[in-house]
């Protein structure tokens, strides 16, 4: 059994589309956050920061939120679309199913990740072979370097499933998703 529930806190899901297939991202914020308000303006300057490294496809759809100790999602506030730069039509099916993933750590040891799909990554995949299946701050500066500043330093904090505030590292991983493969594969 898990060290704890997954409603442990509070959790803000966006519901998106991108190239043609649709996509959930979940945060988790304080168990005492009872307002989804905050979250979503926080998730639409992330967004923003990335918006270069996304397809212009990327459309935001829907937004929930649960308090924490309940597994009820009600309607929540939908950050803006970001403005991505990258054609859809360019998208390999290899890049539909990329998932660039944001990973962390809270004070009392809780891991923390999320996924985002869209982004243009996959050509770096395909350009160096022999990479090491991360975007590090350094090499996306105004892309992924910005959105890692704004997951620690803009309010309200994400927190682990531990309830306790997460340090985002100053990378992303690159992977292809499983389930996707699997869809492609099937055709």
């Amino acid at each position: 059994m898990a060290d704890f529930a997954p409603n442990y806190t509070a959790r803000y899901r966006l519901h998106y589309t991108v190239t043609g297939k649709s996509h959930t991202m979940t945060w988790r914020v304080a168990s005492s956050v009872t307002d989804p308000t905050g979250v979503a303006s926080k998730m639409e300057l992330f967004l923003a920061d990335l918006q270069e490294d996304l397809y212009s496809d990327f459309t935001c759809v829907s937004a929930d939120f649960a308090l924490a100790d309940t597994d009820i999602f009600l309607p929540a506030p939908v950050p803006a679309s970001p403005a991505g730069t990258a054609s859809p039509g360019d998208a390999k099916e290899t890049d539909k199913a990329l998932s660039l993933g944001f990973v962390g750590r809270s004070a009392a040891g809780g891991k923390a990740r999320f996924f985002l799909y869209g982004t243009i990554f996959g050509n770096i995949i395909r350009s160096a072979p022999a990479n090491d299946w991360k975007v590090v701050t350094a090499e996306d500066p105004a892309g992924v370097g910005a959105g890692i500043v704004r997951l620690n330093e803009t309010a309200p904090a994400l927190v682990a499933n531990d309830d306790h505030i997460v340090t985002w590292y100053e990378y992303a991983n690159l992977k292809y998703n499983d389930r996707w493969v699997r869809r492609q594969r099937r055709g």
